[in-house]
């Protein structure tokens, strides 16, 4: 009796002990290379990336799970060991810490995609002639913190272009990242942003007023790279091969981006 009970119980445990494997996808016993992979992400990428990554699990059988926030904050946490497999960030400067800091497979770093800064403001907000119509307006701005997130350098790097920076800074408010800049106009909590024009897209309860000429600020490019040392390396690796394919690209336009080589 008491033989047989045991033996019931350790087959639960057997079979508890596979299905966990199964479950999380971590072949007990496998090759050891895993079949899934973690990117972080600059968090203006949240929701293409979702469905860009669907279709590569779908076509490789590999599952991406992606950590979304500030692309600067993200490098840092590479930096102090965070153990991602790639990296795709709104702007060159945290991948060339990275780079710099030896952090990144070499070879493996590529421009992905380019984006464009807007103004936004709420539903009823009238379009701007200029961004230095800002200034003859009212209500707090809303953009992501520069140091934290490369959209916030490129607003700054505008408003100063424009002479506006040192009028306006104590209506700006730093936000986190991007999408925290968009809700901050979206909730009411700003009366304008700048933005990147995928987030305002994405986003039903704001209007862009004013589209921010390219010459105000450095290029907006969305590098992505392979992070040394991790766990994935081979499969991060054809992860970011399957990111410019037509496939992918044509995925990524649809949002509101534009590919790099054009």
């Amino acid at each position: 009796m008491v033989t047989t009970w045991i033996r019931v119980a350790a087959t639960r445990v057997m079979a508890a002990l596979i299905a966990a494997c199964v479950l999380l996808s971590i072949g007990c016993g496998g090759n050891g290379e895993g079949d899934s992979i973690l990117v972080f992400a600059a968090a203006s990428m949240s929701n293409v990336l979702v469905g860009v990554g669907q279709e590569f699990e779908n076509e490789s059988g590999v599952e991406v799970v992606f950590s979304y926030g500030g692309s600067n904050a993200l490098a840092r946490q590479v930096e102090l060991g965070a153990p991602a497999d790639a990296v795709i960030f709104a702007g060159n400067g945290p991948l060339d810490q990275l780079e710099a800091s030896g952090n990144i497979v070499a070879g493996s770093r590529l421009d992905l995609l380019r984006n464009r800064l807007v103004v936004i403001g709420d539903a009823g907000s009238f379009p701007l002639a200029h961004i230095r119509d800002l200034a003859s307006t009212e209500g707090r701005i809303a953009l992501a913190d520069p140091v934290l997130a490369p959209a916030g350098l490129y607003a700054k790097q505008a408003l100063e272009m424009s002479g506006l920076w040192e009028g306006l800074g104590s209506r700006v408010i730093p936000t986190l990242d991007v999408r925290a800049a968009v809700g901050a106009v979206d909730t009411g909590n700003a009366a304008f942003g700048l933005v990147y024009a995928t987030d305002a897209a994405n986003s039903s309860g704001v209007t862009v007023v004013f589209e921010v000429p390219e010459e105000l600020h450095d290029p907006i490019i969305y590098p992505a790279a392979v992070v040394k040392g991790g766990s994935g390396t081979d499969l991060a690796v054809e992860f970011l091969e399957f990111l410019v394919s037509d496939g992918a690209i044509a995925v990524f336009m649809r949002h509101g981006f534009v590919s790099a080589s054009e």
